[in-house]
């Protein structure tokens, strides 16, 4: 709809204002002040030949836009708030030091000499008598591949597929799934009396089934973030993952060898770092990087031990160092 000045075409202030051109800083004062003209123009409409009166403003006559409301950040879908998640403690302790957090018990009790360990979660149990003159108990989170036993030297993370752009780079979060640690220390030497988790382990085939790899299989969200997880259930992979190919490429699966497994802790999380070079639409070399999430955590003992490797591991080369190479599809 076009407008045009009815009564006073000649009024430079509202032609101007009607031909969207700029005001000067005489007429934006004029603004600021009052608004007044004994003889008011009407504005005529050019399709319907309706004519609007306009009215006088003032400075009090404006309506006052509300204030501007910066909405609160909502804490992400699903996580909750760190107050509210109860963490569980790692680190070394003396063998007078007791659990019980979430049905755990862990306990050493000294009996004729002996110290007699005692660990339950749920109905399973694990006992075993120790003895040390001065030993001290260490509760680490390791490498998730121990329960029910050492099945495999993989960990295969399923999530939401992602379409990466050529030669594109993304770092994103993953959770991983915790297995315990509980070493005795005495003299500098450290051994492992007692692996347990809070989640039941899933295995999965990577692969053919005349060349693959068992996997330890683990099912996460992606975040872009470090999510809020219970630091006893899951911990929170750091994946930094390039394209280096020149096509899109679609990724919804990560497998980790565990020589590349560093895993670290503090007092509300516990964290992993991996790298992902695509090669192809079908293949990625995925290496583990020893780097915590952050400053000041602590590196778990490893319990990784050279095995299971041939066996498992079929893909002529796939398995160099720390790096796996997914040979077998990326989603």
């Amino acid at each position: 709809m076009m407008f045009r000045l009815a009564d006073q075409p000649d009024n430079l202030f509202f032609r101007r204002i009607l031909q969207r051109e700029p005001l000067t800083a005489p007429y934006l004062r004029s603004i600021e002040t009052t608004l007044y003209f004994s003889h008011l123009p009407k504005i005529t409409s050019d399709t319907e030949g309706t004519t609007i009166p306009l009215r006088r403003i003032t400075r009090s006559s404006r309506p006052k836009p509300a204030p501007a409301k910066l909405p609160s950040p909502a804490p992400p879908a699903g996580d909750e708030s760190s107050e509210s998640i109860p963490a569980f403690n790692y680190g070394r302790f003396t063998f007078d030091y007791a659990v019980n957090f979430a049905g755990l018990s862990i306990s050493l009790e000294q009996t004729q000499g002996l110290y007699h360990y005692r660990r339950a979660i749920g109905s399973w149990v694990r006992e075993a008598n120790i003895s040390s003159s001065n030993g001290r108990m260490l509760i680490h989170p390791v490498e998730p591949l121990y329960v029910p036993d050492a099945v495999t030297d993989f960990l295969e993370i399923r999530f939401e597929e992602i379409m990466i752009e050529p030669n594109g780079k993304t770092v994103l979060f993953l959770t991983f799934p915790i297995e315990i640690g509980v070493f005795i220390d005495s003299k500098g030497k450290a051994d492992v009396i007692d692996v347990f988790t809070f989640k039941p382990p899933k295995y999965s085939l990577y692969g053919a089934s005349n060349r693959g790899v068992i996997t330890r299989w683990h099912q996460s969200k992606v975040y872009y973030y470090p999510p809020q997880v219970k630091n006893y259930e899951d911990g929170v992979l750091r994946l930094t993952i390039e394209n280096s190919s020149g096509d899109w490429v679609y990724v919804s699966r990560v497998i980790l060898y565990e020589k590349g497994m560093y895993v670290y802790y503090d007092d509300q999380v516990v964290s992993m770092a991996a790298e992902m070079t695509i090669v192809n639409r079908e293949t990625a070399d995925v290496t583990g990087v020893d780097r915590p999430l952050h400053e000041d955590m602590t590196r778990s003992l490893r319990m990784y031990r050279p095995r299971r490797t041939t066996s498992f591991a079929n893909i002529p080369g796939a398995v160099i160092d720390t790096t796996f190479t997914m040979d077998s599809g990326l989603i």
